[in-house]
């Protein structure tokens, strides 16, 4: 599949580039309060989450518990669509991509603050 793609890697076809978090930080599903996963990346653009099954194609509104890291006046939260899922093996959790569909400006900041403190890359 390397003929697919003449850039060499998934990485340099990114339209932004991954953070990969220091410290594992929730991430629940804004309606139901359900717990999707820990971040495991982040973008500009998306995340990354290591948890539950969510359905590819679903949107939900996701909230990032950031309290601990970034100081804002609302949770960091944004709507955003699973591009994809995948198993880790036959009998352990989920890895899913997120892209964000609408986020406000003030949720752009926080989770600019947010990649800037606790992520790699």
């Amino acid at each position: 599949m390397s003929g697919d793609n003449p850039t060499g890697s998934w990485e340099n076809r990114r339209k932004h580039k991954r953070k990969y978090m220091l410290f594992k930080i929730p991430a629940y599903d804004a309606k139901t309060r359900r717990f999707l996963g820990l971040v495991q990346d982040i973008t500009e653009g998306g995340v990354q989450l290591f948890g539950v099954q969510v359905d590819a194609g679903s949107t939900v509104t996701i909230i990032i518990q950031a309290s601990d890291y970034i100081k804002s006046s609302t949770p960091l939260h944004f709507d955003a669509i699973c591009r994809w899922t995948t198993r880790e093996n036959p009998h352990g959790y989920f890895i899913s991509g997120f892209e964000i569909v609408t986020i406000s400006e003030e949720a752009k900041k926080s989770l600019a603050r947010l990649m800037e403190f606790v992520a790699l890359g």
